[in-house]
C-alpha cells in the first residue's frame, strides 16, 4: 500500500503533508525500496537507513533551490523516489535506466554527482560561497557518512568552512557505525561557520 507515497511527485508535495503523516510515509517508502531493490539489485541496507533522514531534509529545506549534496551517493534511493523518479525505480542500475548514484543530468535535485568520495563538504561549501557571492538566499547541506568522514579531504573542507564567512552550510554526519573500515579516531568538535549533526 503506497497511498501517501503515490501522492508525492516532488518534495513540494511532501512539504504539504502534516508532520503526523511523515512516519507512515517512511514506512511506505521503506517498503517501496525493499520491493524494487530486491528486483534490480543495488545498495539495500544503506538506503533503508536513510529513509527518515531523506524525508526530513526534503521536508525542511526548499529543494531544489536549496542544495543537498550526498557524499554517500549509493544512499540516495529515497531521495530519487521523492524527487520524481519513483516510476523509474524499476530501471535502477539497468542499461538506459536511472543511476544508482546522484547525477546532475538526471535531475535538478541532484546538485552534485558523487559516489563515496568524501567530497560533499568541499562541494557544498563551494556552492555556498558562490551563492553568497551572487547574493542568493540559498541553503547548502552536505550529508556525509562515517566512512567518508575518515578521509582527509573532509577534514580539510571542515577547516576551510570554519574560516569562510557567511557561507550558509550545514553538515550532517550519518554516523551509523557501518563504514567499511573502522575509524581511527572520533571527534566531537563543531567548527565555527558550520554545524555538525549526528543522526
Amino acid at each position: 500500500m503506497t497511498e501517501l507515497l503515490s501522492s508525492i511527485q516532488s518534495p513540494a508535495d511532501l512539504r504539504r503533508l502534516p508532520k503526523s503523516r511523515l512516519q507512515p510515509l517512511a514506512c511506505e517508502l521503506r517498503e517501496f525500496v525493499l520491493e524494487h531493490v530486491s528486483r534490480t539489485g543495488g545498495h539495500l541496507s544503506s538506503n533503508l537507513g536513510t529513509v527518515e533522514l531523506t524525508i526530513a531534509l526534503h521536508y525542511v529545506f526548499n529543494t531544489p533551490h536549496d542544495r543537498l549534496v550526498w557524499d554517500v551517493g549509493h544512499q540516495t534511493y529515497a531521495h530519487k523516489i521523492l524527487t520524481g523518479r519513483r516510476e523509474h525505480m524499476h530501471t535502477l542500475r539497468q542499461h538506459g535506466g536511472i543511476s544508482g548514484f546522484p547525477r546532475r543530468c538526471e535531475s535538478e535535485y541532484d546538485a552534485f554527482g558523487t559516489a563515496h568520495s568524501s567530497t560533499s563538504i568541499s562541494a557544498a561549501l563551494g556552492m555556498a560561497v558562490a551563492a553568497r557571492n551572487l547574493g542568493l538566499n540559498r541553503k547548502h547541506v552536505a550529508i556525509i557518512g562515517d566512512g567518508a568522514m575518515s578521509a582527509g579531504m573532509a577534514f580539510e573542507a571542515l577547516n576551510n568552512a570554519g574560516v569562510t564567512p557567511d557561507a550558509d552550510l550545514l553538515v550532517v554526519l550519518n554516523d551509523n557505525d557501518m563504514s567499511i573500515s573502522p575509524p581511527v579516531a572520533r571527534s566531537t568538535n563543531t567548527w565555527p561557520g558550520c554545524f555538525l549533526a549526528a543522526c
